[in-house]
């Protein structure tokens, strides 16, 4: 005689729960239940078993023992074929295992959760059960996402029992699952501790998409998000364009961090990470079409961020240019529409999802052994804190723009230099091995309209000789963090050259 399978459910989230049940009484599993779930598939008609009807413990301790008895686990772990010892144990093989969690990260993402709520939300039992069902593979099955309910119900209808192959898929989703819920607890209890950089690292990204390939053709890729709730790279719509490629990511990324610091309406134009125009206006369509010109050759099969909804005067100025991808917050009907017939449907136009928020919490880089974490928190800068060391002094415009080129210095790749006008880029030099070669560039650049601008330096300048390139380009005020051995004879280049010069005390790296 074949001895019935069974199934046991204990879920949070009843999505889909009742017909999967249903689903499965009708091929002939018995099922079972803790008391809440017990009781939703009561509700609905179907038969089912109470936890702890099967185990004769009636559930304490306010519900927080219900599934921790021997005859679950043992029912669960059982090897094939071990039926005498189950019966000596008063147990019964179980073959399929139904668990999802209290929503614990739910929970705790709320601004106002009690700790003693959240600690209340840490599920035992059925990370238990999961991790019970999923190291016995070889026998029981295990659901812990309702999306599987049809692919699990299909293939039982279909074959009458579930396969090596998907026992195995659904083995290692359920360790993903409880990893990924540790995880989540593990995180908050640290930042609880006002732990900035925790003492270990738990990650617990979803895939998002594999992508088309890395930053060659011969590296694999893909995209993977944590939990945000503002306006991110990993969490933006694709509107249309072809599937997104890693280096696509990473310049959106950049595109999108560096809109994100102003309030004013900004547009920011991208090339390989680096920035080859920026510039504030009144309205978007002037900031774009000014971003743009700041360096349009470079700009060419650029990536564009915007910080407003982009509207038609937007679009037209952008379907004449060469561009590769826009991420912004919003598009208007017609302006989405103009964008779409970019590059015959190629372009890419993402939209970001939630608010803006300059705060970029950790930034991470990998290196061989090991991972790199860093704040991206920025200290404001404050003018009064400035010192002025030359004879020339900047106006209250000039002090603006040096405002605004310390933002953007934070995004270009050191050594940088950055010059600036009017609160728009009109040169940037960028990745130099050397800052006189940096000033060089920024001032090539910029040509004509380096005469008057403000230049932001990212760090010190160790020797004179930028200023002095500076100088041949016509560049009005410097602005720097200073510190070097040489300040004195940097600050008398500057009074040579008759520059103001603008010690911020804040270094700008980027690398």
């Amino acid at each position: 005689m074949v001895s019935p399978r069974r199934a046991l459910f204990s879920v949070s989230d009843k999505e889909g729960l009742v017909d999967f049940a249903r689903g499965l009484h009708a091929l002939g599993f018995e099922l079972m239940g803790t008391e809440g779930t017990a009781k939703t598939l009561k509700d609905a008609g179907l038969p089912v078993t109470t936890v702890a009807d099967y185990t004769g413990l009636h559930e304490g301790l306010g519900g927080r023992v219900k599934t921790l008895h021997p005859k679950i686990f043992a029912g669960i772990l059982a090897p094939r074929g071990d039926e005498r010892d189950l019966a000596d144990l008063g147990a019964v093989p179980i073959d399929l295992v139904v668990v999802n969690l209290y929503p614990f990260e739910t929970t705790a993402a709320k601004p106002d959760v009690r700790l003693e709520e959240a600690i209340e939300n840490i599920d035992i039992g059925g990370v238990s059960l999961i991790r019970a069902a999923a190291k016995n593979a070889a026998r029981v099955s295990v659901i812990v996402r309702p999306s599987r309910y049809p692919d699990v119900l299909r293939t039982l209808q279909e074959h009458r029992s579930i396969p090596e192959k998907l026992r195995n898929e659904l083995a290692m989703e359920a360790f993903e699952y409880t990893s990924r819920y540790d995880a989540a607890i593990y995180n908050y209890l640290a930042k609880r501790q006002g732990t900035v950089l925790p003492p270990a690292l738990r990650l617990a990204y979803d895939k998002v998409a594999d992508l088309r390939y890395g930053e060659n053709p011969y590296q694999k890729a893909a995209l993977y998000h944590e939990p945000f709730p503002f306006a991110a790279t990993a969490t933006a719509e694709k509107l249309q364009g072809k599937e997104l490629s890693y280096n696509n990511l990473i310049d959106l990324d950049a595109a999108l961090r560096l809109a994100t610091e102003f309030d004013r309406p900004a547009a920011v134009v991208i090339k390989h990470t680096n920035p080859s125009g920026v510039a504030l206006a009144s309205s978007l369509t002037e900031a774009y079409t000014s971003a743009h010109a700041a360096d349009p050759i470079s700009a060419y099969g650029g990536v564009v961020g915007l910080n407003r909804p982009v509207d038609l005067a937007t679009a037209k100025g952008m379907r004449k240019d060469v561009l590769d991808a826009v991420i912004a917050p919003e598009y208007e009907p017609q302006a989405l529409d103009l964008l779409k017939s970019k590059k015959k449907g190629t372009f890419l136009i993402l939209r970001t999802r939630g608010p803006f928020r300059n705060d970029h919490g950790i930034d991470m880089v990998r290196v061989l052994g090991g991972v790199l974490l860093q704040t991206t928190d920025f200290p404001r800068p404050r003018p009064e804190a400035f010192k002025v060391v030359t004879m020339a002094s900047p106006t209250p415009a000039q002090m603006r723009d040096i405002l605004f080129g310390i933002l953007v210095s934070r995004y270009v790749k050191s050594n940088s230099i950055v010059l600036v006008k009017g609160e728009r880029t009109v040169g940037i030099g960028a990745g130099q091995m050397s800052r006189v070669d940096a000033c060089m560039l920024a001032c090539y650049k910029a040509k004509a309209a380096a005469r008057g601008s403000v230049a932001v330096s990212d760090a010190y300048f160790p020797f004179r000789d930028g200023v002095d390139e500076l100088a041949k380009g016509g560049v009005a005020i410097v602005a720097q963090p200073g510190g070097s051995i040489r300040d004195d004879e940097v600050i008398a280049a500057a009074d040579e050259h008759g520059i103001g010069m603008v010690f911020t005390g804040i270094r700008l790296f980027k690398h």
